[in-house]
């Protein structure tokens, strides 16, 4: 009699993992802009408190190898260098993200897979790099929803680390061509090390958990490349990664192999650059000021009011921030310093700048309302959103209402709008820059054009890309 089980989760994942695929005309752009995107905030990152402590312990210890540190001048072994590249990717939190669920996708899935790709010109075809990153892409949402997401993050559990390690190796699998069985060990591998929590949000370890995704993937694969074995149904074991950190129901299982296929061709869709290096959860907010700052004064503002859905909120603090890292995840710094300054930068989010007599005294005046449906709104019930209503010294009241941040792949930015950050960050990470326009060019034909991925990757490593000002420190 024949065995009608369907399979696991574990063995989904991994037969997923280990397919073949055709990407379209839409994801190898979608890739392209993500891969842009990263590697520009990874070099800015690399100015930070964050990446500079992980940098320094990892000169005490350093490992030998052909993987590039991005914008360092120098290679490391590939676990060591997807940490540092995840780090720095992360570290101003200007990195992508999910509107459907808190995940930041490519600062965990592109250091994982840039550590085993080689600058001496062997590296895999464009199509398997493409192919990879959707798999990653397609696995960490739909992990997401089996969890469900919703269940996982109201414990605090940082999604993007834990669920990112799953999806990375994913990944991983694909480009490396592994086995089923390998591919299980290392997706039972990689879950024994999943952690993160959302405790640390605020501080600098935040962005050391994308690092550590990205690093613990690469790990995973190699030792079950060299024989390391996992138990082949972690995932759905009742002592496994689903049950430990979720609340899947019956049918999670059943569903997988479709949100797999779903996700896989639809990623692009649920996907979002950032146009401020702070929390994807002030985004919409944001938005919303900077429309309402073209028609007030705001000199003139008295209070604001700010609605969004209990969600959203979930990561930010409820408190006023005390440092100008943990102002990334206050709306009422946010929202203030937009208000008087316009679209904040990286340079909006230090001690200093967080310390102005006049953001401080505008902040207090901020405040902030957690409901899953916008006032005088029953339509949009459950939908993500932000609502900012300003009252002005003289009883006027003038408000916005924004539900897709632009960024978001249904408002989205435009390839130059994504250039330009690009370059703002390398110049931030102190490119030069005619190595800033040759770097951008190498990674915008990276995924189509064999060969320069490799240039780009060389270009990363060159010492010479950076600005004197950067070369004699």
């Amino acid at each position: 009699m024949s065995d009608t089980r369907s399979p696991g989760i574990t063995e989904t994942v991994a037969r997923f993992a280990c397919g073949r695929s055709h990407p379209t005309e839409d994801r190898v752009a979608a890739a392209t802009r993500s891969l842009v995107d990263v590697v520009g905030v990874a070099l800015a990152g690399r100015e930070t408190p964050a990446f500079r402590a992980v940098s320094r312990w990892a000169d005490s210890e350093p490992t030998t190898g052909t993987s590039v540190v991005w914008g360092a001048g120098i290679r490391r072994g590939a676990a060591q260098a997807a940490l540092l590249n995840g780090t720095a990717g992360h570290a101003l939190d200007f990195d992508d993200a999910c509107p459907s669920m808190p995940l930041h996708p490519s600062t965990v899935l592109w250091p994982a897979l840039l550590a085993v790709v080689r600058d001496d010109g062997t590296e895999p075809d464009p199509t398997s790099v493409s192919q990879a990153l959707d798999v990653g892409n397609a696995v960490l949402r739909a992990i997401g929803e089996a969890l469900p997401m919703a269940t996982h993050y109201e414990r605090g559990w940082h999604s993007t680390s834990t669920v990112g390690r799953l999806a990375a190796v994913a990944a991983l699998a694909r480009l490396r061509g592994l086995d089923m069985t390998t591919t299980r060990h290392a997706l039972g591998v990689v879950a024994s090390m999943a952690a993160g929590s959302l405790a640390n949000f605020g501080t600098a370890t935040k962005p050391l958990h994308a690092g550590l995704a990205a690093r613990d993937a690469v790990v995973a694969v190699s030792l079950a490349e060299h024989g390391l074995d996992a138990a082949p149904d972690q995932l759905e074991h009742r002592s496994g990664f689903l049950a430990l950190f979720g609340a899947p129901d019956r049918t999670a299982g059943e569903r997988l192999g479709e949100r797999l296929e779903h996700w896989e061709r639809d990623w692009p869709h649920d996907w979002s650059l950032k146009r401020y290096p702070s929390c994807y959860g002030t985004h919409r907010s944001l938005d919303a000021v900077l429309e309402l700052r073209e028609e007030i004064d705001p000199a003139e503002v008295e209070s604001v009011e700010v609605w969004a859905g209990r969600r959203s909120l979930r990561p930010l603090l409820r408190r006023l921030p005390t440092s100008g890292l943990e102002a990334k995840f206050s709306l009422h710094y946010t929202v203030a310093t937009t208000l008087l300054r316009g679209a904040p930068g990286i340079t909006d989010f230090t001690d200093a700048a967080l310390a102005d007599p006049t953001v401080r005294d505008l902040m207090r005046r901020v405040h902030v309302h957690g409901e899953d449906t916008p006032p005088d709104r029953p339509d949009l019930a459950g939908q993500p959103y932000a609502l900012v209503r300003v009252r002005l010294t003289g009883g006027a009241t003038a408000q916005r209402l924004v539900l897709h941040t632009r960024g978001d792949a249904r408002n989205p930015l435009t390839d130059a709008e994504i250039d330009d950050k690009f370059r703002a960050a390398a110049g931030a990470g102190g490119y030069a820059k005619d190595a800033t326009e040759t770097l951008l060019a190498l990674l915008r034909r990276a995924l189509v054009e064999p060969g320069a991925l490799a240039g780009a990757l060389a270009a990363l490593r060159d010492n010479d890309s950076r600005s004197e000002r950067h070369s004699s420190e």
